[in-house]
């Protein structure tokens, strides 16, 4: 692979990219540390590299550094490249064919460096529509992680370069978890870490030595606003996704993707799960310093040409363009967490309306009308995540890394719109959804114009047809609706009692159980119980199908 190095002042090129448009978003390493260990790399001759050179397994990690570099090389910075006689595409190409290749050999190191390039790695083929092979690479990650007991909280010290080694250990572990989330709420995969196994400390934000990280699951974030405040809240943020993953879905390292009995058979159960968590997510979200908040302003760079140009970016404009940009995903990741968490109970609908004054219920969330107040949330958060593409960060997020994780996340709000739109059509609350999946449609067209990706322009596919279809369901009920709506709203109820009351017969299906427990009579929605199992095995069953199309 040494045969592979570009020359110096490509490497450097390259390097300059890969911060300028990924650390901020994996953070994976020390950039300091990083840039001093490549020039030692560059100052030995080849021979001296194969014979005598202290850390080989960094060499590899180096390597797809650079072609991610080469991904991410802008218009301007290909001419660059060119004028040295680089083809960016081939080069790239070249370089993960011989990782993909020797990837045994890398894993064997069993160093930090193997897991930061199984890291590297998987994350490109994660967010760049290889899933399928991301998954088995990331996989290769974690054991070795494991087994150089990443997992594992180091003894305390205040010697500085103790403290650095604890914190890259830490940033290697949390990238993992992160990625092992990630794959289980979009593709369904089982999780594979076991959160009792683990002590680890989250980073410490601060990137102090005292030895003392402030970053413990329970405390609020109370210091100013850092590069690492990102890492540490999307962390937090992981192990809450993956708490709720595994309490309503079922997909966690213990139940081996077994769905827990008690949410279907339990319905005050799940509500009481699902406001537990709700609790813990907005407390996540007040721990979100000021600088970390999505804003309206103009951004630093007016455009994407502008950014390529500035190589090696630094300084106070870059810090905001960066912060900017961490808190674009943060917020869409948050979005993404409240419909993972609200979704389950959208398959149920509510019978008979409690008498809230008679049973004198507290006002807290989910406490009235749990059914409803879940339908909104989903609403909300998809909406919410429509607004966002008016963010004048979003035009520049295209060219980054995170550019396919926002695309994976608007994908889901379509959908979530789509589903939601169907099963109330005409509404106000369908308008109001229409005119998110507009906007949701026109960041997509975006992230497709710019990236070049297959992975948005095929979930972009996939939010059409399914808009075409709902636009037909409406169309329909127009053409239907003869009798004036105030008879739809009557026949719609008179349906509603007929399923509540009367039995079916064997041929057909089982009468929906019915849930009576405190004040609440819930029934099975089977319309919505039938359009987000369609979404849980069916969307994203397609989007993996498109994915694999050749383009």
């Amino acid at each position: 692979m040494i045969k592979l190095l570009p020359s110096r002042e490509v490497a450097s090129l390259l390097i300059d990219t890969y911060f300028d448009r990924v650390h901020w978003f994996i953070l994976i390493f020390h950039q300091d540390d990083f840039r001093q260990e490549w020039q030692q790399l560059y100052a030995l001759s080849t021979k001296d590299l194969l014979e005598k050179y202290h850390n080989p397994g960094f060499i590899s990690t180096f390597l797809v550094v650079i072609a991610i570099g080469l991904h991410y090389a802008g218009s301007y910075r290909h001419g660059i490249l060119q004028a040295h006689d680089v083809d960016p595409v081939a080069l790239k190409e070249t370089i993960f064919s011989a990782i993909r290749a020797r990837l045994l050999d890398i894993v064997s190191f069993g160093s930090l460096e193997s897991v930061q390039t199984c890291v590297l790695l998987g994350t490109y083929y994660l967010y760049h529509g290889n899933p399928d092979l991301a998954w088995p690479v990331c996989g290769c990650g974690l054991r070795v992680a494991q087994a150089l007991n990443l997992h594992r909280k180091m003894p305390t010290s205040n010697i500085y370069a103790q403290y650095r080694e604890s914190e890259t250990r830490k940033r290697c572990w949390w990238a993992i978890y992160e990625i092992e989330t990630f794959c289980s709420m979009s593709y369904g995969y089982p999780h594979g870490i076991n959160d009792a196994d683990c002590d680890v400390e989250l980073l410490d934000p601060l990137a102090t030595s005292s030895g003392q990280s402030p970053a413990t699951f329970d405390e609020i974030h109370q210091c100013p606003a850092s590069l690492l405040s990102y890492k540490y809240l999307m962390s937090k943020l992981s192990v809450l996704v993956k708490d709720i993953l595994t309490d309503l879905y079922g997909i966690s390292h213990q139940s081996n993707g077994q769905k827990d009995k008690s949410g279907s058979h339990n319905l005050q159960s799940l509500i009481c799960k699902i406001s537990k968590l709700d609790d813990r997510l907005r407390q996540w979200k007040k721990d979100i310093p000021s600088a970390l908040h999505p804003s309206t302003d103009i951004t630093s760079y007016s455009s994407a040409e502008e950014m390529d140009h500035d190589i090696g970016a630094s300084g106070p404009k870059f810090e905001k363009h960066i912060y900017q940009l961490q808190a674009l995903s943060l917020e869409l990741t948050y979005e993404n967490a409240r419909i993972l968490l609200h979704r389950p109970l959208l398959s149920y609908k509510l019978i008979n309306q409690p008498d809230t004054q008679a049973t004198g219920l507290s006002s807290t969330p989910l406490s009235l009308n749990p059914l409803q107040l879940s339908s909104a949330a989903c609403r909300d958060a998809a909406l919410h995540t429509s607004n966002l593409g008016d963010s004048p960060i979003f035009n520049l997020a295209a060219d980054t890394y995170a550019a396919a994780f926002i695309g994976i996340h608007t994908f889901t709000a379509g959908v979530m719109l789509c589903i939601l739109t169907s099963i109330e059509p005409l509404s106000p609350h369908a308008h109001e959804s229409k005119m998110g999946l507009s906007r949701l449609m026109r960041m997509q067209t975006h992230l497709k114009s710019r990236t070049q990706s297959t992975l948005a322009a095929q979930g972009l596919e996939i939010i059409e047809r399914l808009t075409r279809l709902v636009m037909e369901k409406e169309l329909k009920e127009i053409l239907n609706d003869k009798s004036g709506s105030d008879c739809r709203t009557q026949r719609v109820q008179d349906q509603s009692h007929e399923d509540a009351t009367q039995p079916q017969s064997s041929a057909t299906n089982d009468l929906p159980e019915v849930q009576k427990e405190g004040i609440f009579d819930f029934i099975e929605d089977p319309a919505m119980s039938q359009a987000l199992f369609d979404f849980d095995q069916g969307e994203t069953l397609l989007f993996i199908f498109f994915l694999a199309q050749p383009n």
